[in-house]
């Protein structure tokens, strides 16, 4: 009896104990418009109010709001990781007003929404403005305190797919 305990527990039980639960996954492109993806993980905006900033009043929601088209699309990148591993790596063009310290930059990229197909064509608009980048520590720690729902994932056959601007990459 002892042993087929042992035996059950290493079959059932083991794993839950040491792994626990396993997180909410949700496949690119079923994300619905009630949430947005922000560094492959789905977060439900439908309750968010935006903080008071510029067109925002303290009371809107970027999901339903504006021309924001941020419902059910990856907004990363207003939220960027900059200078960690890249950092003198990749650099500013001598013109660029990208802002930051010494070879710390504010941000890499356009701040820009994209869909979560991965269809997006290239978006350079107001890639010299900070209009869009969430760079304040106050922004990152609201975000920071949101629960995301679940992470995103994409098959290779997403990443294979010619249709689709999709590329790997792992911080």
């Amino acid at each position: 009896m002892l042993l087929m305990t042992g035996v059950g527990f290493l079959t059932f039980g083991f794993t839950e104990v040491v792994c626990g639960k396993p997180p909410n996954r949700f496949h690119g492109g079923s994300i619905d418009t009630a949430s947005v993806i922000i560094h492959g993980y789905d977060y439900d905006f439908s309750h968010f109010n935006h903080p008071k900033v510029g067109a925002f009043d303290g009371h809107s929601n970027p999901l339903f709001e504006g021309n924001w088209n941020a419902a059910g699309n990856d907004i990363s990148f207003l939220f960027q990781k900059t200078n960690g591993p890249c950092q003198g790596i990749i650099t500013k063009a001598s013109n660029s007003t990208i802002t930051g310290k010494n070879n710390q930059l504010d941000w890499y990229f356009p701040c820009n929404i994209y869909n979560q197909h991965g269809t997006s064509g290239v978006n350079l608009t107001g890639y010299e403005g900070k209009t869009n980048c969430h760079l304040t520590s106050q922004a990152r720690t609201q975000l920071a305190k949101i629960t995301p729902m679940g992470q995103v994932y994409y098959s290779w056959d997403d990443l294979k797919n010619p249709k689709r601007n999709l590329a790997v990459y792992e911080s």
